[in-house]
């Protein structure tokens, strides 16, 4: 029985070492596995982070080809302005050069004329609308 007993010690000290290997082989699995992923989640975060940085920077430089391409367009449509106002001017001297000055101040003076002629019959046709709009208001309304 002592010999029974010694070799269920034997037995059980055994098998308690070799729990203890299991589990020891076991969290260094465990910590193997947890660094792995540790790892993974830390490249994932620098690539992420790459990837940020780089979006940023496509999109600071889009924005500034957006302020270039708008001060390209100011400049186009400043041009542009300043070219009208030339050609006009050129335009108004040449026609001026044409024309006498006594033909053009009786073609301005005409315009104006005929400017305060229509004014005069605009307001002369508003009258008589009204005239008309209140005789056709007495014709039509029922007598009583």
């Amino acid at each position: 029985m002592i010999r029974l007993d010694s070799e269920l010690q034997t037995s059980i000290s055994s098998l308690k070492e070799e729990n203890s290997r299991q589990q020891l082989a076991a969290e260094r699995r465990l910590q193997d596995v947890i660094q792995k992923f540790e790892d993974e989640k830390q490249q994932l975060i620098r690539d992420n982070d790459r990837a940020i940085k780089a979006l940023q920077d496509e999109l600071e430089n889009r924005a500034n080809q957006v302020r270039c391409a708008e001060k390209k367009l100011q400049h186009k449509e400043l041009e542009s302005q300043e070219q009208i106002t030339y050609i006009r001017q050129e335009y108004e001297t040449k026609f001026k050069g044409l024309m006498p000055a006594s033909l053009r101040q009786e073609l301005e003076d005409t315009i104006s004329s005929l400017k305060s002629q229509v004014n005069f019959l605009q307001k002369r046709a508003s009258i008589l609308q009204e005239e008309l709009t209140t005789y056709q208001g007495r014709r039509y309304s029922p007598r009583s």
